[in-house]
């Protein structure tokens, strides 16, 4: 056997021309990742703090890596592996275009070409040299990058203000360039030029054409087969999700509910808005029963849900603070979802990072879908977010949603990080929610909390910069850090601007919900809620602040709207003026859905049902709401100075790290939170507020018809108007089996 014959010589030689044709675009593709593995090393070595948007301290860090360290370890060893993923993924990419360069440059010509299908075609190897390649790789990589960093910044901002705008210089100018200048067009442009050319221009020549029809008088079958494949999954993703099949005759379908709730809204946004922010909820009130004098018990997540949810009072169902324990979560009665679970309805939450909350109680949902809360949760969040260079690929930069929930799916714990709340995004998932109960032919309870309008108001593009004051370039352009004093007016209106951006957001994720709802057919037998689980304080009453739950001053915090359209009743769509309260919902709700519960149960609901004001058979029903703080997370704020209440720690020290990394309030300082808590009793005239002291009680009382901003207070001008008040308040309190009267003081039992 001749050498030239020897099948090994030639086996030697495909490997070979085999290995020649792999190795560059192999090698390429390699540097690549090794670039994004960089921008890892970058990114840890400059922000490499636990700080959460700013706020931290040596004590807290040690801490949490003392417990934490060897967990971190790990995930940022993950987080380094997902950057080189995607440096692999866009260096192929880069890849396939060299190689369209390459082909369409060094294609034979037509006379070089086989006659026919059967004589192979032979190409030569890369006429690129190897150096070339890998500059060409590097370069294209890092154009890519920053121009998806850009756009992460402009749709985002909040993400990256702490890195860049936050500590001025270049990093502010190149910020404000691209969000509020003409950076975000101009980027557009060359993006958009620089793609076209490196797509189209090897296309252009003669020799390109040429390569083009051999690809598909060869490949004919598989580039058939690939178009088919991208049309129908693009005509998958497009397609309409089902209607719900229509009821067989003499079987009516039984209603849905559907809960909207949108956090943090105010009712005046609504029912009196200085500017149009939320269009979509306006119309939608205006089809709808609107109690524009509603009031929560506790204006905070948590216990607030918990008391819509089970329509009782919060010291009847447990839950005080944002942070209860595992045994108060266990004790909490029997609530709505799992109510009309017990009656076949499919029930289920979804929501985006205050919805943490159904992570951590079982109220009977079927389905939830919310993020996880712990301190493990927190911790991971701050690994990823620090790499503000992987931020455009887990931010919408350049798949949108998609590239968000990617993301989620890779690392779940960024569900929980505000600045990535997606409301179109949530919306999408409760319409599949409902899509599932359409197949499944069931009612369903479905509860949509969106987060978005709540603190740090960190609204995606383009809602973010709708309201603010284009020449404003102070603090608090893209959201509003923690514990930073606001007392410019141009900063408060500032704040204010992102707020009402942050509801026009949560806004749009509400009509795209209704639109869904109507679209999956199931708009005329879904008795649709849509409110709050509290409101805002924002800096537009002196003295009173930003946020909730600290003070029971102004009504700003404590009042929310709750609309009402109900297709089945049919009720005409009117305002009532009269008060009504969180704990009246489930009793009105059940009657709605002609729910026969356990007439024990329905006894023990501390609300009444609202029908005749649903009716417009009454205005008023003549009750009055029982409220009160929640945990105050650092010594002193508005509302609730040094002289205006009994002292304790800040929230670092009131709670703990269980060993399954829960956080909740300790032991020792349950008791005292209770009793330091500020009580009101809000009646549709009066309100009486009770503020415990060392020095004694204080109490103020309000006209709120002549006096809605509550400034004149009428203790000492009434007196006998104020003992009858603090007697009513008193009198609601001693259903409280938590605490008793001592005098004027309210003790814990």
């Amino acid at each position: 056997m001749t050498e030239e014959s020897d099948p090994r010589s030639e086996s030697g030689s495909r490997l070979w021309s085999v290995f020649r044709s792999v190795y560059p675009p192999a090698l390429g593709m390699l540097v690549v990742a090794l670039l994004y593995a960089g921008l890892f090393g970058f990114d840890f070595l400059l922000g490499a703090d636990l700080r959460v948007m700013g706020v931290g301290d040596a004590a807290t860090a040690q801490r949490v890596m003392n417990r934490y360290g060897r967990t971190l370890l790990d995930h940022q060893v993950r987080v380094l592996l997902f950057y080189a993923t995607v440096g692999a993924f866009i260096g192929c990419l880069i890849q396939v275009v060299i190689l369209l360069w390459e082909r369409s440059s060094a294609w034979p010509s037509r006379k070089q070409r086989p006659r026919s299908l059967e004589t192979p075609l032979t190409l030569p190897p890369s006429p690129w040299p190897l150096g070339r390649r890998i500059v060409f790789s590097a370069v294209c990589a890092l154009v890519t990058h920053l121009f998806l960093l850009s756009r992460a910044i402009i749709l985002r901002p909040a993400l990256f203000a702490e890195a860049l705008y936050d500590r001025g210089g270049r990093g502010k100018s190149l910020m404000v360039w691209l969000t509020h200048g003409s950076g975000g067009v101009l980027l557009w442009m060359l993006g958009v030029g620089l793609l076209f050319f490196l797509l189209s221009a090897p296309l252009l020549s003669l020799r390109s054409r040429r390569f083009l029809s051999d690809v598909w008088h060869f490949h004919r079958p598989f580039v058939g087969g690939a178009v088919v494949l991208v049309v129908g999954l693009v005509a998958y993703a497009k397609w309409p999700v089902r209607a719900a099949p229509a009821p067989k005759p003499g079987q009516p379908r039984r209603p849905s509910l559907l809960l909207i709730a949108v956090d943090s809204l105010r009712a005046d946004r609504l029912f009196s808005p200085a500017r149009l922010v939320a269009p979509a909820m306006t119309e939608f009130a205006a089809e709808s029963v609107r109690f524009t004098d509603a009031h929560v018990s506790v204006p905070r997540t948590f216990p607030s849900f918990v008391t819509l949810l089970t329509g009782r009072s919060p010291y009847h169902h447990g839950i005080r603070t944002m942070f209860p324990t595992h045994k108060e979560r266990a004790a909490v009665p029997i609530a709505l979802p799992q109510l009309l679970k017990q009656n076949g309805y499919r029930t289920s939450v979804v929501s985006d990072f205050c919805g943490e909350i159904f992570s951590r109680i079982d109220l009977g949902y079927s389905k939830v879908e919310v993020p996880a809360f712990d301190a493990r949760e927190l911790v991971l969040q701050r690994g990823v977010t620090v790499h503000r260079n992987l931020l455009p690929y887990l931010s919408g930069a350049g798949l949108g949603s998609l590239g968000i929930e990617l993301g989620q799916r890779v690392f779940p714990e960024l569900e929980g990080v505000s600045e990535l709340a997606d409301p179109k995004l949530l919306a999408a998932r409760a319409l599949r929610a409902i899509a599932e109960t359409n197949r499944q032919g069931e009612p369903f309870f479905l509860t949509v909390f969106f987060s978005t309008a709540h603190f740090p108001y960190a609204a995606p593009a383009p809602y973010y910069r709708r309201f603010i004051d284009k020449s404003y370039r102070g603090p608090f352009l893209y959201y509003k850090p923690p514990l930073v004093d606001v007392t410019a007016p141009a900063d408060v209106a500032a704040v204010q601007a992102l707020y009402d951006g942050s509801v026009a957001a949560a806004d749009a994720g509400v009509r795209a919900l209704l639109d869904g709802l109507k679209a999956l057919g199931r708009a005329d037998d879904t008795i649709v809620v849509l409110l709050s689980d509290h409101g805002e304080n924002l800096y537009d009453e002196p003295g009173r602040g930003m946020g909730h739950g600290d003070h029971l001053e102004g009504d700003k915090s404590m009042r929310v709207p709750v609309l009402i359209r109900d297709p089945i009743h049919r009720f005409p769509p009117h305002s009532v003026s009269g008060l009504t309260r969180d704990i009246d919902l489930v009793p009105t709700l059940l009657g709605l859905l002609g729910q026969k519960a356990d007439p024990q149960m329905l006894s023990q609901l501390d609300g009444v049902d609202l029908l005749p004001l649903l009716r417009g058979d009454k205005e008023s029903l003549g009750l009055s709401a029982l409220s009160e703080t929640e945990l105050w997370f650092t010594p002193t704020g508005p509302g609730f100075a040094t002289d205006q209440r009994l002292p304790y720690p800040d929230v670092t020290s009131t709670t703990d790290i269980s060993p399954d990394d829960d956080i909740a309030v300790l032991e020792r300082y349950r008791d005292l939170v209770t009793v330091a808590k500020h009580r009101a009793l809000r009646t549709e005239r009066y309100k009486i507020i009770y503020r415990p002291t060392r020095n004694g009680p204080r109490y103020s009382l309000f006209d709120i018809v002549n006096d809605p901003r509550e400034v004149h207070d009428l203790q000492t001008e009434q007196p006998a108007l104020f003992k009858k008040l603090q007697a009513e308040l008193f009198q609601a309190l001693r259903h409280d089996p938590t605490v008793e009267i001592t005098g004027d003081f309210i003790l814990p039992k």
